[in-house]
């Protein structure tokens, strides 16, 4: 097939947003399909993402109004990306229009009118659809975006989403019948985690973007209990972010230094062996709007490196993190000790625990994916 996918976020731009589109379009040229990508040239300096794309993959880098700003670039750029798609399209026949669909920008806006245009379906992935709460100018807008964005996901030919949460709000929120919608998870990249480590019986990790819905604060709360039993746990925490700072003066605050290890952004392709030889990964510590929607991509990859999952209950499909058999869901940092202490101590039901977490992991590989999101398109 021939497939057009106009996205905003692409590399070098870092994100998980960004791994999952790269991933599956990766994974749509394996497979033999042609693939051409238009995106806004703009100018990042924040971590580079740069992972190996496949050389079949076409990219088209469009000239963006507000470049350097990504904020504003985000709703300036979508003209440029319809025609640009549109003038790709009409001398190429695309089978389909593919793009990932984010609240704060209107890439989505402009795949789906270019699809119309070119009278081919338009698969809209969901990677968000959660507005965070805003008061005054910011409010106004929000409310803007919001029905600008409804449109768009009702002229959209299906709809793709993680879970049934997502599309609760899908239906709920943005008008979108029900029969447009399908259930595609995220993926994993099963290859690329296919590593194996001598797991040390100490460490606990964290791999991720330091954001105050992660709740890495609640990990930090945890930390004393824990190596009051046990002092030489080690827990590492990989990423950047927002909180990152305040996330060290709690911990030189608590003089926890010697068993907190901040090791910043880490490439991509260096993040299976960052984690491989953890005993337990850290999944969502606190539930909010976005945690309880989401499936964040590090939860996959521990799973795929044969980690046990710790997470907050409610942010985790149930498909996903099964308690108390590939991990434990916690109510608070009084739990989460208790489970960190009791698999620090067991090292035989780490590794039960992984084990299963690997078998689980398997239905969410990127094979099984994009076969998806064929046949999606195959059954319009």
């Amino acid at each position: 097939m021939k497939i057009l996918v106009p996205v905003f976020h692409f590399p070098p731009i870092s994100g998980g947003g960004v791994v999952v589109i790269t991933d599956i379009i990766n994974k749509f040229a394996e497979l033999g399909n042609d693939v051409t990508v238009i995106t806004p040239d703009l100018y990042w300096n924040g971590e580079q993402f740069n992972p190996e794309i496949n050389s079949k993959i076409k990219i088209i880098r469009t000239e963006t109004p507000s470049r350097t700003k990504i904020k504003v670039a985000a709703r300036r750029c979508q003209s440029n990306i319809k025609n640009k798609s549109i003038e790709v399209g009409k001398l190429n026949q695309f089978d389909f229009i593919f793009t990932i669909f984010h609240p704060f920008h209107l890439v989505p806006k402009a795949a789906v009118e270019a699809a119309k245009k070119l009278d081919i379906p338009s698969i809209v992935k969901v990677d968000d659809a959660i507005y965070e709460k805003a008061s005054g100018i910011k409010s106004l807008q929000r409310r803007i975006e919001k029905m600008i964005n409804g449109k768009t996901l009702r002229a959209g030919t299906k709809i793709l989403v993680s879970n049934n949460e997502t599309k609760k709000i899908i239906i709920d929120e943005y008008n979108v019948i029900q029969e447009k919608i399908s259930i595609v998870p995220n993926g994993v990249d099963l290859s690329m985690f296919n590593i194996t480590k001598k797991k040390n019986p100490k460490k606990v990790v964290f791999a991720g973007a330091m954001y105050y819905h992660r709740g890495l604060d609640v990990l930090l709360e945890t930390i004393p209990l824990v190596i009051e039993k046990i002092p030489d746990a080690k827990f590492v925490l990989l990423g950047s972010g927002t909180e990152m700072d305040k996330l060290k003066e709690i911990v030189s605050k608590n003089k926890l230094d010697n068993s907190v290890e901040f090791k910043g952004w880490i490439e991509r392709e260096k993040i299976p062996e960052n984690i491989a030889d953890a005993s337990i990964g850290i999944g969502p510590l606190r539930l909010t709007e976005v945690t309880s929607r989401a499936l964040p991509i590090k939860v996959l990859e521990y799973m795929a490196v044969s980690l046990p999952v710790i997470a907050q209950k409610g942010t985790l499909p149930n498909d996903v993190l099964e308690n108390e058999k590939n991990g434990f869901f916690i109510e608070n940092h009084i739990e989460l000790a208790e489970k960190i202490i009791l698999l620090l101590n067991e090292p035989k039901k780490v590794q039960n625990m992984g084990a299963h977490s690997l078998k689980l992991v398997q239905k969410f590989s990127w094979d099984q994916v994009v076969d998806s999101v064929i046949n999606e398109v195959k059954n319009i």
